[in-house]
């Protein structure tokens, strides 16, 4: 491999019109993207032991930079964040991730530093690793993909309510919640050799009615980056009938989910 400074990474932002490299600076300090992958190069070394052979690229996502790397001959993904209001939410659902991931449900698992922790406080900054998962974002033309993506959701929710620890919220959790992701769609989910290969970013986690967390997902499954627009309500359909397969909706919750349905189509500002 080359050394990782041979070739400038590119930056961009994940969905803002703002200019990357200004923000670079300006959110998080670097005065360029070699200055970023420097930094990256010695908290790897540092914190897990490793070194950074490349960086592919660099994207920014508000208060979040993630990093494509590889890494003693992987392809790696670093991300951290600067807000740090919201450390000890992401060390929190870096275990949550953790968790799941021991217990089969596919997600991007943190890989732990040398210390044992999934997520690491350094220089201001809260960053945790993960490997790279191949695959594509979901189809929601494909119904087979719609199928395994209400199978998924109905999986995810019965282990979730299991999950022995409190992830921080700024609401109290209500009667009939539980933990849901909050933010299972498309651009959250990859499909590779015929099945799932990945739920990722779970940092929108937090205590809902499942069916609330159905109706959403069921309402933005498609959406991606840009260009938001309601899921066809047939895929909709297609998609609650499947999740029920696997776990079915209480009679009571059955007899208003439309309703809640309704209320995600007439609430979300739709851009496409």
């Amino acid at each position: 491999m080359s050394d990782p400074h041979d070739v400038k990474p590119p930056i961009s932002m994940l969905w803002e019109s703002t200019d990357p490299a200004a923000a670079l600076t300006d959110r998080f300090g670097f005065a360029s993207a070699d200055g970023a992958v420097d930094w990256l190069n010695g908290v790897l070394a540092d914190h897990w032991g490793l070194r950074v052979e490349a960086c592919e690229r660099l994207v920014i996502s508000d208060a979040n930079c993630l990093a494509w790397l590889v890494v003693d001959g992987r392809r790696m993904i670093a991300k951290w964040s600067m807000r740090q209001s919201v450390f000890a939410r992401l060390a929190a659902i870096a275990r949550l991730t953790s968790w799941l991931d021991e217990r089969g449900v596919p997600v991007s698992a943190p890989l732990p530093a040398t210390d044992g922790r999934v997520q690491v406080e350094v220089d201001g900054f809260s960053l945790g690793l993960q490997n790279v998962v191949d695959g594509d974002l979901l189809d929601i033309a494909d119904p087979a993909q719609v199928q395994a993506a209400g199978e998924m959701l109905a999986t995810m929710h019965a282990a979730m309510a299991d999950y022995p620890d409190a992830i921080p919220t700024e609401e109290p959790k209500a009667p009939r919640t539980q933990l849901v992701g909050n933010d299972f769609r498309s651009a959250n989910i990859l499909w590779a050799d015929g099945r799932i290969a990945a739920v990722l970013d779970l940092e929108e986690a937090g205590y809902r009615r499942r069916m609330d967390d159905l109706a959403r997902a069921a309402v933005l499954l498609g959406t991606r980056y840009h260009g938001w627009s309601p899921t066809p309500a047939d895929v909709r359909g297609a998609f609650v009938a499947a999740y029920e397969s696997v776990l079915p909706l209480s009679q009571d919750d059955a007899v208003v989910f439309e309703d809640v349905i309704e209320a995600y189509l007439t609430g979300m500002t739709w851009s496409g």
